[in-house]
């Protein structure tokens, strides 16, 4: 609990206030969330925005507002020109987070957050620290998991959760951050030991007006390094070779096949079982073994090194054959007395892409079924895209829901079919539980089965709902 003047101390932007001081309990962007002496922050979302939602506010206790034009109310207002901005910093001066004490590496990129996050937990959970993941598998440390509903929570709940992490004593945040979040300024004022950059390709473009947008959006993250802060890039990627070459920060470069990189493969295999190679650093080879599928698998290990390494370079920590584990819905294997089935996020072209090439590349594997569909409400372009790289690698191809949202999951599968040559091989079922069902029944050993789209998502969002929904439950039922 603390003063409305002392959280004021801390906005970074011109201001008009009108009302009296008074304690605030609370700061809240959802109007559903308020409480009695809630400060609200009307921010503007996607499909609504927060002003609309004052009165409803106030009737639920808020004692006063911060909003971006003048209203005829009678609580105390705060009259600013950048509610987000003002949620950011309003937030971590009511939770005292912004000056915490473990260090913070920022991962951004279409592919690999998610993967390279969790490998650094594991690393650091190994080197005797305590370490925590944020992005979209939610929040985890090694004393809670809560699942999340962004892959960058919005400013004032990641305030809130740095708070419980100081409490904590956590020492090391591996974060996703989404061009989302650095956009809608969801990471405002945080400043990152490493910042680090995957890949980009297709993806959000229902947000960004194009690439370029895209990409700048992305490279925000690196302006808001500490002083002494490294960007990690990976300079097999061609707008990781363009942020690379931009930057005047200290930078580190990772790559599979480009050894001009800093850590990159001398040597590397692909098969079944995982990756086996050996890791070029600038001190030492590292051999590396771990039960991750492919080479963008590869690409993520090197890159999970290269932070760790320049995060704690005197770290003890033995690296050959560190004991690597399997990422929940990232390329993640299940065998069955019929096929394997691969459950993987991959919900862009490019992410399917190298989901199923690895699939096509793996030893003694016979055909290759395919189970997907596209998220509702986002980018329609990459619908057609994605159905052609289905048919460039499946043997077989069962369209299904993913997330339909607002749209009609029977117009979304249409689309997926635009781009589909052989629809001989094609079959919808926009039940997802009984597609992947289906897929199995109709599978011999030695097929392999991708379940591809969720991940790990635990709900089906249709029509304004969030429906319990697990491709590894569905999996896992199979034989019982």
């Amino acid at each position: 609990m603390k003063k409305l003047s002392e959280l004021l101390v801390a906005l970074d932007l011109p201001y008009r206030i009108e009302g009296k001081d008074m304690m605030i309990e609370r700061i809240c962007y959802d109007s559903r969330k308020v409480e009695k002496n809630s400060l609200f922050v009307a921010i503007k979302g996607f499909k609504s925005d927060g002003h609309d939602y004052i009165k409803q506010a106030i009737s639920k206790g808020a004692s006063a507002v911060v909003i971006e034009h003048d209203m005829d109310i009678e609580v105390t207002k705060l009259i600013t020109s950048d509610t987000r901005r003002a949620l950011a910093e309003l937030s971590y001066a009511y939770y005292g987070s912004e000056y915490n004490s473990f260090d913070i590496c920022g991962i951004s990129g279409t592919n690999g957050k998610t993967t390279m996050t969790h490998l650094l937990y594991q690393l650091s959970k190994a080197d005797n620290k305590r370490p925590a993941v944020v992005g979209t598998l939610g929040v985890k440390t090694p004393f809670f998991h809560i699942e999340g509903e962004r892959t960058t929570p919005e400013s004032s709940d990641l305030a809130k959760t740095f708070y419980e992490l100081d409490k904590q004593e956590i020492q090391s945040v591996f974060m996703e951050v989404s061009s989302h979040a650095l956009v809608l300024k969801r990471v405002h004022g945080l400043r990152f030991d490493i910042a680090a950059f995957s890949n980009l390709t297709q993806d959000h473009l229902d947000f960004h007006k194009n690439m370029n947008d895209y990409f700048k959006a992305k490279s925000q993250l690196f302006y808001q390094l500490k002083h002494c802060g490294k960007a990690v890039i990976n300079i097999d990627d061609h707008y990781g070779k363009k942020l690379y070459s931009s930057l005047e920060v200290g930078k580190i470069s990772y790559a599979v096949d480009n050894g001009d990189a800093d850590f990159y493969f001398k040597e590397l295999s692909l098969g079944v079982k995982g990756v086996k190679g050996k890791l070029r650093t600038p001190g030492c080879d590292i051999i590396i073994k771990a039960p991750l599928l492919g080479k963008f698998n590869a690409e993520n290990i090197a890159g999970a090194l290269a932070i760790y390494k320049t995060l704690y370079p005197n770290s003890k920590l033995n690296f050959d054959n560190f004991a690597f584990e399997a990422i929940p819905g990232r390329m993640e294997s299940f065998f069955t007395s019929k096929a394997t089935l691969v459950v993987d996020y991959a919900h862009t072209p490019d992410a399917m892409e190298k989901a199923l090439s690895t699939a096509s590349d793996l030893e003694d594997r016979k055909r290759i079924i395919c189970v997907f569909g596209c998220g509702g409400d986002r980018d329609k372009d990459k619908r057609a895209k994605m159905g052609a790289v289905a048919d460039k690698y499946a043997n077989e191809i069962i369209i299904t829901n993913d997330n339909p949202r607002n749209e009609e999951a029977q117009d979304i599968a249409n689309e997926i079919l635009t781009g589909i040559k052989n629809t001989s091989k094609v079959s919808i079922c926009l039940d997802r539980a009984e597609a992947i069902k289906r897929a199995w029944r109709s599978s011999v050993s030695g097929d392999i089965i991708m379940v591809l789209g969720k991940g790990a998502e635990t709900h089906m969002e249709i029509k304004g709902r969030k429906i319990a929904f697990k491709d590894e439950k569905i999996i896992l039922e199979l034989e019982n």
